[in-house]
């Protein structure tokens, strides 16, 4: 149902535009055939943005590819297809296991990195998850290296929040008052986003905040 817990291979690839947009509706329609989906409008608002972030900013990055780049954003919350919290797994580990059984490991390692901006993550950090999955998700990492596109999806993902758009800090202060986090949870998160704005205003050559609109 989830993949196979020992699939775990390098390589690359990933979907071209029409096959990923199949996918992405493909799972919001198996979450609403299963639960509703409460949060579709949500999640198309979240997934659609992040994917359009993405790609302005690879659009203003030499090397990377911009189609990877929106398909990469469009795809991260693959997972989400399942209510993690009703059958008490990781989306992430989920989406992950899922794109590396179609053979998309470029699309299945966005799946895993954009919840982590530290490979070497501290457990207490994500209570919410169960500790298996962490372990699992942990196991993954150890063999990754972060590349642009982790990291580009980890950046965008900082502007979502609801039905809104709003800057990383702003975001960031209603994660640390919805999920109860401590002051060095809060100064985790604040630091690893001043680390991404600095890190793509100089791969950009420009300042990212006035190229996505603020």
């Amino acid at each position: 149902m989830f993949g196979n817990a020992n699939n775990i291979v390098s390589g690359s690839g990933y979907p071209d535009i029409k096959e990923a947009m199949r996918l992405w509706e493909d799972g919001i329609r198996r979450r609403r055939e299963d639960d509703g989906f409460v949060y579709e409008d949500e999640y198309r608002f979240h997934t659609m943005n992040i994917a359009a972030f993405c790609r302005l900013l690879a659009s203003k990055i030499p090397g990377l590819n911009i189609e990877k780049a929106y398909i990469c954003g469009l795809l991260h919350d693959y997972g989400k297809k399942y209510d993690e919290r009703k059958i008490k797994r990781f989306h992430g580990l989920l989406g992950y296991l899922e794109m590396m059984d179609m053979g998309y490991p470029d699309i299945a390692r966005i799946c895993i990195s954009h919840t982590f901006p530290v490979r070497n993550f501290d457990f207490s950090y994500y209570p919410s998850y169960p500790q298996t999955d962490l372990e699992f998700a942990r196991s993954i990492l150890d063999q990754m290296h972060y590349d642009d596109y982790d990291r580009l999806v980890q950046y965008c993902d900082l502007f979502l929040e609801a039905l809104t758009i709003m800057k990383p800090a702003d975001r960031i202060k209603n994660i640390c008052k919805r999920y109860n986090l401590t002051n060095q949870e809060n100064r985790y998160l604040n630091e690893n986003a001043v680390f991404l704005k600095k890190y793509f205003d100089e791969k950009c050559a420009q300042d990212t905040f006035s190229l996505l609109g603020f």
